[in-house]
């Protein structure tokens, strides 16, 4: 699965644990797409679910069009985000090699 979509489908899961509402910046994958990644990046990634229908974006509030069940918690959505961000974010960096 490439970065963007698992990145995605984290997203999802933590508007999910937070009840299909949050605002925009209290989303802590979010957050640590735009800061590592850039705001364009992260934006873009919005852009996709919400022409995709997943997420509605009114305001500075984000709302969860489909609902479904998650088996993490919290703490591991932010933890393989984490992950996926650094990973994404050291591939990016990584000078060309010769």
């Amino acid at each position: 699965m490439s970065p963007e979509a698992r990145l995605a489908l984290l997203l999802l899961e933590e508007l999910e644990l937070r009840n299909g509402r949050a605002r925009l910046r209290y989303l802590k994958v979010y957050r640590m797409m735009a800061y590592w990644l850039g705001p364009g990046y992260a934006r873009a990634l919005l852009d996709r679910l919400v022409s995709s229908g997943y997420i509605a974006i009114k305001g500075d509030r984000v709302e969860l069009l489909r609902r479904f069940k998650t088996s993490k918690s919290q703490q591991q959505v932010y933890r393989e985000a984490r992950d996926v961000v650094i990973s994404t974010y050291l591939s990016i960096q990584r000078p060309p090699s010769k």
